[in-house]
């Protein structure tokens, strides 16, 4: 069976507990965790080596790299300001 991709957009301090909920659920639900952030560094902090995990930096106003990101993953979930959310529900829906 494929792993599932969730795309998770934000590796902010409000994105921990959900990153780290996924990646405990990870091998029994087959599940691959994409977070996109700005800041790797972030990120890395988030997923610790996680073999699940994958980072990667993200500047959520460049549209080709956003939109191939979302276009690449089954699920999406935006950790985003709320001001963002938008952006990446028009890159779901497209």
């Amino acid at each position: 069976m494929l792993m599932r991709r969730i795309l998770i957009v934000g590796a902010g301090r409000s994105s921990a507990a959900l990153v780290r909920y996924l990646l405990e659920k990870s091998f029994s639900e087959k599940l691959k965790v994409i977070i996109a952030d700005i800041s790797v560094d972030n990120a890395k902090k988030l997923v610790k080596d996680h073999e699940n995990a994958i980072v990667v930096e993200l500047d959520i106003f460049n549209v080709e790299s956003r939109q191939a990101l979302v276009k690449g993953a089954d699920i999406v979930i935006s950790m985003l300001p709320a001001r963002f959310h938008m952006e990446i529900a028009k890159d779901c829906l497209a």
